[in-house]
């Protein structure tokens, strides 16, 4: 499957270093869930990291291929409890074509 122009610009504006790490982990998980963390993917723990983290999290949903059951922000940083991809950011997330446009 082949990453079409409309799906590229959909997630252009997110931050791709972010997408990627959500997609490998939760693709290593599945089909069940994780609980994911800046930290635990190994973003970085300073603050735009965590506002890239929130919004590539946000915007994945907001698109249909990502669900969870809770975004909670602390203290520690943001934590996104239970998440999981969905059947079309399955799909989406796991083509080459997706890798090399990241």
């Amino acid at each position: 499957m082949s990453m079409s122009g409309e799906n590229r610009e959909a997630l252009g504006a997110l931050d791709p270093r972010c997408i990627v790490a959500i997609a490998d982990a939760l693709q290593r998980s599945w089909p069940g869930s994780a609980t994911l963390t800046p930290t635990t993917l190994n973003l970085g723990a300073s603050l735009d990291r965590h506002h890239a983290f929130v919004a590539a999290v946000q915007g994945l949903c907001d698109r249909g291929l990502l669900a969870y059951e809770a975004l909670l922000i602390g203290i520690g940083g943001p934590e996104v409890r239970d998440a999981a991809l969905t059947a079309r950011g399955r799909a989406l997330l796991q083509t080459d074509g997706f890798r090399a446009a990241a």
